[in-house]
């Protein structure tokens, strides 16, 4: 779904600066289109220069006022930098923290260090510290909206991807906690669960040997309930425009409606099928290349 200024939109942000990290493609670019269709003025982040500025062209093409810079948000300092761009524009009234990584998929123990810490590094610090910069502006001007991303784990436990699902659940908690921090005092603090997103996040798996069969439903379910980025991205709107605590896509109705709505329009048929692309690790690089896969995955 691609929707024109003219279409759908509004300019009730209009005055408002956002913030989207990890914003260059997929759900994030989304999200700031949505943003900057209804008025308000959006800075991107990403790791990419180029995927920056290709980006913030697109938008400035749709008439939308963007800008944007490179971001790593697991450096402190790069973050620092993207809330002084924001200011630089006079204001900063919504921060977005939506960039994120999936992990590899396969049991914890024999989970790579680096992988586990790159998880938590860009899932858990990088929320921490967009809200750690974002929230000292807000109280001091006394408003503003913050939203942190939930994702799959956010209320359990998901085998085989512990490193995601856990760091969702802190995400879960971390917001929670702000929100209680924060109450009265006019900054509102948000968290949205889009459900299964057709994006590269989704679509691009990195799976331990033995394990990548697993994946092999994952097409279907996404083709159930699954939702373009754009579909995905305007309930942002909704929320910091009001007092609601959460969105989240998969309620049990949804799963049921969304689902029998996708399936009498074809999409589980193998054409319309999302591509998955999975990687698997060498022996080499895992902790303990002698472990067999188990729960189910061949040899």
């Amino acid at each position: 779904m691609r929707l024109q200024r003219s279409a759908l939109a509004s300019d009730v942000l209009r005055g408002r600066v956002a913030v989207v990290t990890g914003s260059s493609r997929g759900l994030g670019f989304a999200m700031a289109r949505a943003l900057g269709l209804h008025g308000a003025a959006v800075v991107l982040a990403s790791r990419s220069d180029d995927g920056v500025a290709a980006a913030v062209g697109r938008l400035q093409a749709e008439g939308i006022a963007a800008s944007g810079m490179r971001c790593d948000t697991g450096e402190p300092g790069d973050v620092e930098a993207i809330r002084d761009e924001a200011l630089s524009r006079g204001t900063l009234d919504i921060w977005v923290n939506n960039a994120g990584v999936s992990g590899v998929f396969g049991p914890t123990a024999s989970t790579p260090v680096a992988d586990f810490t790159h998880v938590v590094r860009t899932n858990i610090l990088g929320t921490f510290h967009g809200a750690r910069v974002a929230l000292p502006v807000f109280l001091a001007q006394g408003h503003g909206d913050l939203v942190n991303l939930y994702g799959q784990g956010d209320r359990g436990p998901v085998a085989l991807q512990n490193a995601y699902a856990s760091s969702k659940r802190w995400v879960r908690q971390f917001t929670e906690t702000l929100r209680l921090e924060t109450k009265g005092t006019g900054v509102r603090v948000h968290g949205i669960n889009p459900g299964l997103v057709r994006t590269d996040l989704l679509a691009r798996v990195t799976s331990q040997p033995g394990y990548q069969y697993r994946l092999s439903a994952l097409p279907v379910v996404v083709g159930l309930w699954g939702q373009s980025a754009d579909e995905a991205a305007w309930p942002i709107v909704d929320l910091v425009t009001s007092d609601r605590a959460e969105f989240r896509f998969l309620t049990r109705r949804r799963l049921v409606t969304h689902g029998l709505h996708n399936a009498l329009c074809g999409s589980l048929g193998r054409r319309h099928r999302m591509a998955l692309d999975v990687t698997v690790l060498e022996a080499a690089q895992q902790p303990f290349p002698g472990v067999r896969p188990s729960h189910g995955g061949r040899p």
